[in-house]
């Protein structure tokens, strides 16, 4: 395994019982089962992928990693859900010689594991390390809304799904982009923090865009916003905070806490970085998360909010699931509002100045 040792506080094992000590037996089960899936998809994808990239003979597999990026690498995935991948090459000479064969590789992975791949016409374009490091890229004058997009997911909800270039290593190096850019140096916690709250802003601001503009399924974006967007925004939040009191001296340490943190699920990474007298919160949060994951889980719930019309979605119709998930979602919103409120005064402090003024 490429990745960080999981956590601060505990093993893998301490957190995931932590998050059942504290959670319903039916979100226990929903959790347990959306992170096998997603391990048994992750599994499978690195098998498949590196022996499409030995067949083809131009990059090998220590040039690149697949990175699996939404639901897949937020250890949230079901069997309804699609896998999304970023192919990250070590250089541009190498993306050159890799990206012919982009596309053959998606459908092959796709046809093998018999689930959508994502076609990597946009947002996950395969893209060159050297291209995600480019400073210009970080605040400059190239840096837009695709770039930052591909950063933010690379490094804070990517799990690798093939080759064998070490997505940690990638995250420490964007790490150290923050660090090390002019435009960045000395306030890099600060601008990773305003990086994360502008991406988390342009899904919201843009999901009016792509309902309006490009027709897309409203109310299924609508969800996604209000619950998986959100738990992924809050938990970054949240373990950014906590760890600067963790380690208040040290940079590297700090550093390489965030690195574990990020290599975390939202619903660990929640779980990781509030204290346990926190913990009946934390459990609401996680037993409303995990109500949406269950709904979202069944193709006839998801066809159905698809039909869903804007202006009839709050009829009392049985065929009609938006007011109840749209009820677990203000639930959700509110249980974060309330553990807010229950941190000491400087994470509040923190959270105030980091990420909303």
């Amino acid at each position: 395994m490429d990745e960080e040792p999981v956590s601060d506080k505990q093993d893998l094992e301490g957190l995931i019982l932590c998050r059942n000590k504290c959670t319903e037996e039916r979100s226990k089960k929903t959790f347990d089962g959306a992170s096998k899936f997603s391990g048994d998809l992750l599994d499978k994808s690195i098998q498949i992928t590196n022996e499409l990239l030995s067949g083809i003979g131009e990059v090998t597999i220590d040039d690149i990693c697949f990175v699996a990026v939404g639901s897949v690498g937020r250890d949230e995935a079901l069997p309804a859900s699609d896998l999304d991948l970023i192919p990250v090459c070590t250089s541009d000479e190498v993306l050159d010689r890799y990206r012919p064969h982009d596309g053959f590789v998606r459908k092959s992975l796709g046809d093998k594991l018999g689930i959508k791949v994502s076609a990597g016409s946009n947002l996950t374009k395969a893209i060159s390390l050297d291209s995600l490091l480019n400073p210009d890229t970080i605040g400059g004058s190239k840096d837009n809304s695709r770039a930052l997009t591909r950063r933010i997911l690379v490094l804070t909800e990517g799990k690798r799904a093939g080759g064998q270039l070490p997505l940690r290593d990638i995250r420490a190096k964007l790490l150290d982009a923050y660090a090390g850019s002019e435009r960045t140096r000395g306030k890099h916690v600060l601008s990773l923090c305003n990086d994360i709250g502008r991406y988390y802003r342009t899904l919201c601001i843009e999901y009016k865009a792509k309902v309006d503009v490009d027709e897309k399924d409203w109310c299924t974006r609508n969800l996604k916003l209000r619950h998986s967007r959100k738990l992924w925004y809050f938990s970054s939040m949240m373990s950014i905070v906590a760890l600067a009191s963790t380690y208040p001296d040290g940079r590297e340490s700090y550093k390489s806490g965030l690195l574990r943190a990020f290599a975390l699920s939202p619903t660990l990474r929640l779980v990781n970085s509030v204290a346990d007298e926190h913990s009946r919160l934390v459990g609401k949060i996680l037993d409303h998360f995990a109500c949406f994951l269950d709904a979202m889980s069944e193709d006839s719930r998801r066809k159905a909010l698809s039909q869903i019309d804007h202006g009839a979605r709050y009829e009392n119709d049985l065929n009609n699931p938006f007011p109840a998930m749209k009820h677990n979602s203000d639930a959700l919103h509110t249980a974060m509002s309330e553990l807010i409120q229950e941190q000491e005064a400087r994470i509040r402090q923190r959270i105030l100045d980091w990420f909303l003024l």
